[in-house]
């Protein structure tokens, strides 16, 4: 049995683009180093848009949340509750393949296994896409993929990609505090990102779901700001 393997949030999330086609406006691409509940969230999509080429880790590879893998870094007791813990489920994995697949396997993947997968897509698909996963109030999964997938695009010479953005910049509002009206009475999960000003009073967690930070400091893709943004920039540089 190998040794689990953890990797932390979306450090080795890649998105390689496999193929172009600017006639049909079709594209696809391939997305590996990712867990399981990223496909998941992904897949939900089903206009203009197909999944194939699904494939789950056979070697024990997870990758969980950067603030999971904080607290691991911080508290040696919770890493070694979490590495015994998916040990066991290895095991369980070794013996389950000795009983001759006595339980199906997909039933012993846990959200956060790593997988690959192949997505085809046409260009009015992948806009609606784009201005809903670039948003920070997303998981970071997600939202990573999309700002990485949106930079080769541009690189590749893909000029339409240079005009994706968060919905949020198209409405010139927060769309999360919107969004979760209902929530705003009684409490937000999250916090607004600031990339425009949001009306959220109270929040479970006083923190954006994803950042721009992170998603540089892991991925190295930079993220465009809003004008709002930039017009605090402006403001406070003339203070």
């Amino acid at each position: 049995m190998n040794k689990v393997n953890i990797k932390k949030g979306i450090e080795c999330l890649d998105v390689e683009i496999l193929s172009w086609n600017p006639d049909s406006q079709m594209i696809s691409y391939k997305i590996t180093g990712t867990p399981v509940c990223q496909y998941d969230q992904h897949s939900r999509a089903r206009v203009g848009i197909k999944f194939k080429d699904y494939k789950v880790s056979e070697e024990p590879n997870y990758v969980v949340y950067t603030q999971v893998w904080d607290t691991m870094e911080k508290d040696p007791e919770f890493r070694k509750e979490v590495m015994e813990t998916l040990q066991e489920l290895e095991e369980l994995r070794d013996e389950n393949q000795d009983m001759d697949a006595q339980v199906e396997p997909s039933s012993l993947n846990l959200m956060s296994r790593e997988c690959s997968y192949v997505v085809e897509q046409n260009m009015s698909s992948l806009r609606g896409q784009m201005a809903r996963r670039l948003q920070f109030c997303e998981e970071e999964f997600i939202v990573g993929l999309h700002w990485i997938l949106r930079k080769k695009m541009i690189e590749m010479g893909i000029s339409m990609a240079e005009g994706f953005k968060p919905m949020c910049d198209v409405t010139k509002k927060c769309e999360y505090a919107k969004a979760d009206y209902l929530s705003n009475a009684f409490g937000c999960l999250f916090a607004g990102c600031g990339r425009w000003k949001s009306h959220t009073e109270f929040a479970s967690f006083n923190q954006s779901c994803t950042t721009p930070e992170l998603v540089k400091e892991q991925t190295g893709v930079v993220c465009t700001k809003s004008e709002y943004e930039l017009q605090l920039e402006k403001e406070n540089s003339n203070v």
